[in-house]
């Protein structure tokens, strides 16, 4: 697991909704605006679980395949940041 940085950044915000849109709303919705009835709803995840986001996408859970290898570690910091943050309106 990885430890979350500091508090995000508008850049590392914009870098993970630029990720999110690439590797993520596929499943989780455009924006994260998905009705939670298929894949989690990630605006409800809660914020002080970094360990926990990071387990999930590095090792997959349920439904959710295993990121580990197609995303680098950075990749999932911008993604946590922008995840943490509701897209960045929780900043």
């Amino acid at each position: 697991m990885m430890p979350a940085p500091g508090p995000p950044t508008q850049t590392l915000v914009d870098k993970g909704r630029e990720q999110f849109h690439r590797t993520c709303a596929q499943c989780h919705g455009r924006n994260m605006v998905n009705s939670g009835t298929t894949s989690y709803d990630l605006r409800k995840f809660p914020t002080d679980q970094p360990d926990r986001f990071f387990n999930s996408v590095t090792n997959g859970k349920n439904s959710m395949p295993s990121f580990s290898g197609a995303l680098d570690p950075g990749a999932i910091q911008w993604l946590w940041a922008y995840v943490s943050t509701r897209g960045g309106k929780e900043m």
